[in-house]
């Protein structure tokens, strides 16, 4: 297998119903195609959410990182709206480096981006 790969999710702030849609349509056939590739670790990078939006994402990344085995599939996205850049990047390095996490979606930093 090779090193790790973050990908990028931009839904721009889609409601849940229509950043589904877009995940599904959009983003969804790059990660099985990094998972192809032969990527050991992907973080799915998502943009700020509200809870409520969270849980479809949440189950996205938990059916992902079965499909994938043995790489590991995971999600970060920031607690505000602002994010936390450094809180963004130990949060995607703590995943790509812990081999027993797989299939979260951890979310970064602080509420207020503080």
């Amino acid at each position: 297998m090779i090193g790790e790969a973050v990908l990028e999710v931009e839904l721009a702030g889609a409601d849940p119903l229509a950043a589904a849609a877009v995940f599904h349509q959009v983003h969804l056939p790059r990660v099985v195609a990094l998972v192809a590739e032969g990527h050991r670790s992907i973080v799915l990078q998502f943009d700020h959410a509200e809870e409520k939006p969270h849980r479809w994402r949440r189950e996205a990344v938990a059916a992902l990182a079965r499909a994938a085995v043995p790489a590991r599939v995971n999600g970060a996205a920031p607690a505000s709206p602002h994010g936390d850049e450094d809180a963004m990047r130990a949060t995607i390095a703590f995943l790509h480096v812990n081999e027993g996490v797989t299939g979260q979606l951890l979310i970064a930093g602080t509420l207020g981006g503080d």
